[in-house]
């Protein structure tokens, strides 16, 4: 009966999981089920400031995988182990619900290449570590603070290829590398050491441990060079990332130095865009209480004064009305010239700080003008402000060309 055990349990399948990097092989349930419950150690946070950023539900997910692939092992796996055929389709399934949950990010393993920086952040912080899961799992965090951001800021910058991650994925592919060597040594050591015993078969057994030999150095040299193609693409990858962050930061530099060049020249125009537009309400009003008094008081004198044929009117109150008229009409000259010239400087002044910041969002965005552009624009941005602001007004000349008129000619 032992004889017959042990033919049988010669033909359980071994237990294979596609992981992250690649395989790995477990010959018996008992140790692939201490591999499950140290996987969970993993993501083995503080709750409370899990919950606390709301990535509960991510870790419930993670709960509810290792629950069921500890299921098939305790509930299949090693209760079917004496049960060959059952036992290696339990295997299959196994293998399956593996690759399903890895593939639905429902789950990961130590073998991941990224598990390597999730560690060392937890070991600085639980907020640290969390980041790191959230930004790997592309999870949104709710009710971020200081500590959360910063470990955002660094797993970020960790998942768009610094070179810690270009080391751990190194160092990754080399501890894949180390275990397919040992897999391969050993599955050498096991079958020279049960072809020995068939004597009339060393021959042929004896090429077959070269032929493995060398597909096993192939195997090795092929790996060898696909783990440099991966560290030459990294490596590619991570220096125009680079170029680019170091592009980046001569545009943020740039646009700071024009900011702190410009800043005056924006908080001036802005006092003076104010001011104006002040101005330009005063003597608006100041302009309508003229026309007011200005008619209210030709109104009167006319009605008091001229109320009267043209023949009895005195010469000197057809002057005064000229005068009044006159002079009210200057002033409301005046007043609209000054009223006007503030609005136009209002819209002016607003117009430079437009311009202002549209030209520093284009530097912002390294959109900017050329170098020799520059001074063109900055001469069109400070160039003098003008204004026909009473330039043109000399005085009331109706009065005085009313005179000569009324005067007699010699």
């Amino acid at each position: 009966m032992s004889e017959e055990r042990e033919q049988e349990e010669t033909k359980l399948k071994r237990i294979t999981i596609k992981t992250e990097t690649g395989s790995k092989w477990f010959d018996e349930p008992e140790k692939l089920l201490a591999w499950v419950q140290q996987q969970r150690q993993l993501y083995a946070f503080d709750r409370n400031i899990a919950q606390r950023y709301q990535m509960q539900q991510l870790f419930s997910i993670f709960d509810e995988s290792w629950n069921n692939l500890q299921q098939q092992i305790t509930n299949g796996l090693q209760r079917f182990k004496h049960e060959p055929f059952n036992y290696n389709a339990r295997v299959e399934q196994f293998s399956q619900s593996f690759t399903n949950y890895l593939n639905s990010k429902g789950l990961y393993t130590e073998e991941a290449t990224f598990n390597g920086f999730i560690q060392r952040q937890k070991n600085k912080s639980t907020e640290y570590g969390l980041a790191a899961i959230a930004v790997a799992f592309d999870i949104n965090v709710s009710q971020i603070d200081r500590n959360m951001y910063q470990g955002l800021l660094e797993a970020d910058a960790y998942f768009s290829g610094s070179e810690g991650r270009i080391d751990d994925e190194t160092e990754s592919l080399e501890q894949l590398k180390h275990r397919w060597d040992d897999e391969f040594t050993n599955n050498r050591d096991n079958w020279v050491t049960e072809y020995q015993i068939k004597i009339d078969e060393a021959t042929r057994q004896n090429l077959t441990v070269d032929g493995l030999i060398t597909d096993w150095q192939d195997q090795t040299d092929t790996q060898t060079a696909d783990l440099e193609t991966h560290k030459n693409q990294f490596k590619t990858k991570f220096d125009d990332e680079l170029v680019k962050a170091k592009t980046d930061l001569e545009n943020l530099t740039k646009t700071y130095d024009d900011k702190l060049a410009l800043h005056a020249a924006v908080r001036y125009w802005g006092i003076q865009q104010k001011s104006n537009r002040n101005k330009a309400i005063g003597f608006g009003i100041v302009m309508l209480l003229m026309i007011i008094a200005v008619v209210t008081t030709l109104i009167y004198f006319v009605d008091n004064h001229l109320n009267t044929t043209i023949k009895d009117v005195a010469l000197n109150k057809l002057i005064t009305v000229a005068v009044i008229t006159t002079f009210g009409i200057w002033l409301i000259k005046v007043a609209a010239n000054i009223f006007m010239s503030h609005l136009h400087l209002t819209t002016d002044a607003q117009e430079r700080r437009t311009m202002i910041h549209t030209y520093l969002a284009l530097t912002r965005k390294g959109q900017g003008p050329k170098e020799e552009d520059r001074q063109l624009i900055l001469q069109t941005l400070f160039r003098p402000s003008t204004t026909d602001m009473v330039k043109n007004d000399q005085g009331p000349t109706q009065l005085v060309d009313l005179i000569n008129r009324l005067s007699p000619k010699q």
